[in-house]
């Protein structure tokens, strides 16, 4: 997947029955970001099926959270900006830890998806694997604005040369994570670290095979096999597979199914209010629907966002002039259509063709324009 910025991805929680129950362990978080603005740490994680968010008060910079968790697993920090709701952020606020029985630092001094995370054994890995994507991340960053600068002044050859740039960067990346993956098997953090790489590596095939290789304690494990269970759903939407139909409601409530649209290409699009990659993509594939919509091809823009966001979604929508047909049903990633898909990472695209097959996946700047111009000459 090409991501210009790094995604600010949402794990699907692990099914509860697959779920064992030992004992709770004791996590504390204690962190400390001189530079925030923020008054409060918003830390939000599971136990079993329910959601827990829990907050602490900001003191010149130093916080601390405490609580039991069934399971280790991944949760995300989240420091609102002043008048900004910890439900409605984008990703440079928050920071992605994970929770165990143990004391957890987080320390940093710029924007909290910068923060390291220390102390016990997986925040270690996470943040050893971060340093070596962190060069990489960087550039792709940087790219990014070069990107939205060469839009903004209709540069296309520049904008050009930066999707050129981040797609060599993006591989690069997914092979940093395979090589993880490869040289630590036994590792329980490998797990976390295979859903990073599956956001890089579209091919579902290529992903399982990396999964196979890891240790049988690890594939076997809980986690191991609610992975399993996502990767078989990626199996589902691999290139040549029948796109999982659905029927989602517009803004005016009026349902718009994908059975209906068969007969065209359709780009089937996974975005968010709050996801700036998402939106950095948006001009993209409206300059796609612009010049080849009169061509049989279409878009439907499916949003993640949730209920509490939906006139920021309708805001959006206007602000970035996206005329095609928009659906939610304002669930956020807890969208049954999500789940058809395994959307773990947004932005993400699949795009069908007339049978309603998937031919490509995550096409990003100039790559989605050149799929529909070899797709569209061949018909």
């Amino acid at each position: 997947m090409v991501k210009l910025l790094s995604a600010y991805a949402a794990l699907l929680p692990l099914p509860a029955a697959m779920l064992p129950a030992p004992a709770p362990s004791p996590f504390v978080v204690r962190g400390y970001l001189p530079a925030t603005k923020a008054q409060k740490a918003y830390l939000m994680y599971r136990r079993g099926a329910a959601a827990v968010v829990d907050s602490a008060v900001i003191t010149k910079g130093h916080f601390q959270l405490k609580g039991l968790v069934d399971n280790p697993q991944q949760a995300s920090l989240r420091l609102p900006p002043p008048g900004t709701s910890y439900t409605h952020m984008l990703g440079e606020d928050v920071a992605i830890i994970y929770l165990e029985k143990g004391a957890i630092t987080l320390t940093g001094s710029g924007q909290p998806m910068q923060a390291v995370a220390t102390g016990t054994p997986l925040n270690h890995e996470n943040a050893a694997l971060a340093a070596q994507t962190a060069p990489i991340q960087a550039q792709l960053t940087a790219l990014a604005g070069v990107r939205r600068q060469a839009a903004a002044a209709a540069d296309t050859a520049r904008a050009h040369q930066a999707d050129a740039r981040a797609a060599l960067l993006t591989r690069q990346l997914g092979a940093v994570y395979e090589a993880y993956l490869r040289t630590h098997p036994a590792n329980p953090f490998s797990l976390y670290a295979l859903a990073d790489y599956e956001a890089y590596q579209p091919d579902a095939t290529a992903c399982l095979t990396v999964f196979q290789a890891l240790a049988p304690s690890v594939r076997t494990s809980p986690h191991g096999q609610a992975v399993q269970q996502q990767l078989a759903r990626l199996q589902r939407t691999a290139i040549g597979a029948l796109a999982p139909d659905f029927s989602l409601p517009d803004p005016s409530g009026q349902l718009v199914k994908l059975a209906d649209l068969r007969g065209r290409y359709v780009l089937v699009d996974f975005w968010a209010s709050w996801c700036r990659p998402c939106r950095a993509e948006n001009p993209n594939v409206a300059n796609a629907y612009a010049a080849y919509r009169n061509q049989n091809f279409t878009v439907v823009s499916i949003s993640l966002d949730s209920q509490s966001a939906r006139a920021a979604w309708l805001k959006a929508i206007q602000d970035d002039h996206l005329t095609w047909p928009q659906v939610s049903d304002l669930r956020g990633f807890n969208t049954a259509v999500a789940q058809r898909y395994a959307i773990s990472a947004i932005p993400q695209n699949f795009l069908l063709d007339p049978q309603g097959r998937i031919v490509a996946k995550n096409l990003r700047g100039d790559a989605l324009q050149q799929k529909l111009a070899q797709v569209l000459a061949a018909e």
